[in-house]
């Protein structure tokens, strides 16, 4: 059978549909850190092997994967020496394949939650054995010390610390973006919107927001948020929705699904218009639902001091020590977001 939407979903709940596997092995080209993290809910030992690594891992990536590894004790973590660019995803039984997907998904959100870009499919039996043979090459051709990035540093985990000492300037792509906008000539958070989403008459829920993103980020920085591809449509005609799945790297060491939301033209051209934050399952706070898009919003606020209910304006930021968020691409859909001071 080919799938080609909710591929997270059908990944993590095969489990549950095929006969009590007690392993799962995942070999991916590329790592998010999203769907690792979600693994630990997974009743069964994880082998997860990248394999678009042997020249080296960025920094922040194989630390916030060291620390998802650090909290599940079912989980290993390997990376391949040579480059493999293939996409697998195989249930074991007492050591015997049970059932396996290949295609086209890296293990990240931004290629599991890409409907009708991305696809797997089932693995017919007979190509059981061959697979079994290409994991065993992978696997004896792996290890779980990655290579560093030149010019970044190796996060020392001993350290009482999430927070990652990386120099921003050596980071290619990279741009800051205000939290505020100039009104008038004066710089504003706007109380209705943005960050203050959640305070809107809108259809709206407690602690909402998102980021903007102003136009003059895609003039200065062209290569760290793709455009929308304006010729997408699914086998049935429809238009894809204006968001692209990404993964945030904070500098304190969370991680949060998250989408690049909304269009606004730059140049003719469509791109996102702001940053959202995004949840597979319905998330609780103390026991109660709460949005899904104030995740991203209750984060800030709660790193500002501010609560739910109460406006953030630009005393706020400055009273906190910055007005901006740094965004820096580690790789296609994983961007890492400083807000430290």
């Amino acid at each position: 059978m080919l799938y080609y939407e909710g591929l997270e979903e059908i990944i993590f709940s095969k489990h549950e549909l095929i006969e009590e596997p007690d392993e799962l092995i995942v070999i991916s080209g590329y790592l998010g850190p999203s769907p690792v993290k979600r693994l630990e809910e997974l009743p069964m030992a994880v082998t997860v092997i990248g394999g678009m690594y042997p020249k080296g891992i960025d920094a922040r990536l194989h630390h916030s994967l060291e620390q998802i590894k650090s909290e599940n004790h079912k989980l290993t973590l390997r990376y391949s020496t040579q480059e493999i660019h293939s996409k697998i995803y195989i249930w074991k039984r007492k050591g015997k394949t049970i059932s396996a997907l290949i295609g086209s998904a890296n293990f990240s959100s931004n290629g599991l939650r890409t409907d009708f870009r991305e696809s797997l499919a089932d693995a017919t039996r007979d190509t059981f054995l061959p697979l079994d043979n290409y994991f065993n090459f992978i696997l004896e051709n792996s290890n779980e010390n990655p290579v560093i990035n030149r010019k970044q540093v190796e996060i020392d985990l001993s350290i009482q610390t999430s927070e990652l000492p990386i120099d921003i300037s050596d980071v290619e792509f990279t741009i800051d973006i205000p939290l505020y906008s100039m009104q008038n000539g004066v710089p504003t958070v706007m109380p209705k919107s943005g960050l203050n989403w959640g305070l809107s008459n809108g259809h709206v829920a407690p602690g909402d927001g998102y980021i903007r993103l102003p136009k003059h980020i895609y003039h200065e920085q062209q290569n760290l948020i793709k455009p929308y591809d304006n010729d997408f449509e699914t086998p049935e005609g429809r238009r894809r929705r204006n968001s692209d799945p990404i993964e945030l790297l904070w500098d304190d060491g969370v991680i949060m699904p998250a989408s690049f939301e909304g269009v606004q033209k730059v140049n003719g051209v469509k791109y996102p218009k702001q940053l959202a934050s995004y949840s597979a399952k319905q998330p609780y706070l103390n026991g109660e639902r709460i949005s899904k898009k104030s995740i991203l919003g209750r984060y800030i606020r709660n790193r500002l001091g501010v609560e739910v209910d109460e406006e953030i304006t630009y005393e706020t930021l400055q009273n906190y020590g910055r007005t901006t968020i740094t965004l820096s691409l580690i790789e296609e859909g994983v961007y890492y977001a400083d807000f430290s001071v």
